[in-house]
């Protein structure tokens, strides 16, 4: 994972060490799903939040679930912090996605983006994934081995401390990706997450998807910071 750093500001160090310490609170938190919060978190202690400059960043590894037989990633979970006040509210937020599949046929969404699960935390993507279908954010649970007819992205706070739609310093919140039945990414194909606010790019991922070796894998990514 590539993150361009700009330098530290001193008064930020405080900050780095409370949200450590508060990461550090849920690193044993074992997910229901098979996902463990450990895995998304552990590397926050090195990762968090060290550009003052940038206002999301990646918080340890992307996660994915993965349909083994056939040989595709059905979920992705992002871990991401902010350095300041990001409003998630569908009208102010989207996200974008992009996958080039068999090496030439592109598949692009410019806003698979349907809301945030902020009233609440969550330990596991699985519960996550229940409680957005309840919600009408997705139509489908792929842990479950539901198959949905649309990409959707929605949100959900692993910490979560003001219970609004906001992502504040301190807090841990998951970009979760449900993958339609026919737009599965599979091995080696190219990878793109975009999350947009105003017209400006906060965050963009880029990856290409590793082989899928279990039903649970972790990749990194290459990572361009926006505003």
């Amino acid at each position: 994972m590539n993150v361009r750093h700009r330098g530290l500001a001193i008064w930020h160090n405080t900050a780095i060490v409370s949200f450590a310490v508060i990461a550090i609170a849920v690193t044993w938190t074992v997910i229901n799903s098979g996902f463990v919060t450990s895995e998304v978190v552990k590397d926050v202690v090195g990762v968090s939040i060290t550009d003052s400059e940038k206002r999301i960043q990646i918080l340890g590894k992307i996660t994915a679930g993965a349909d083994v037989s056939n040989n595709q990633i059905t979920v992705t979970a992002t871990p991401i912090g902010t350095t300041t006040i990001v409003d998630t509210s569908p009208k102010n937020m989207k996200i974008a996605y992009k996958i080039i599949k068999d090496g030439s046929h592109e598949i692009t969404h410019n806003g698979i983006y349907s809301g945030a699960l902020y009233r609440e935390s969550f330990n596991s993507l699985n519960a996550a994934l229940d409680a957005a279908k309840k919600e009408g954010l997705i139509t489908a649970n792929p842990l479950n081995y539901e198959k949905p007819d649309t990409t959707v992205a929605f949100l959900y706070w692993v910490i979560n401390q003001n219970f609004d739609q906001n992502i504040d310093e301190n807090e841990i919140v998951n970009i979760v990706i449900v993958y339609s039945d026919s737009e599965r990414p599979a091995a080696n194909e190219y990878f793109k997450m975009e999350v947009i606010e105003n017209g400006k790019i906060l965050l963009e991922v880029e990856k290409s998807i590793p082989n899928i070796t279990g039903s649970i894998i972790g990749f990194g990514g290459k990572v361009r910071s926006g505003s």
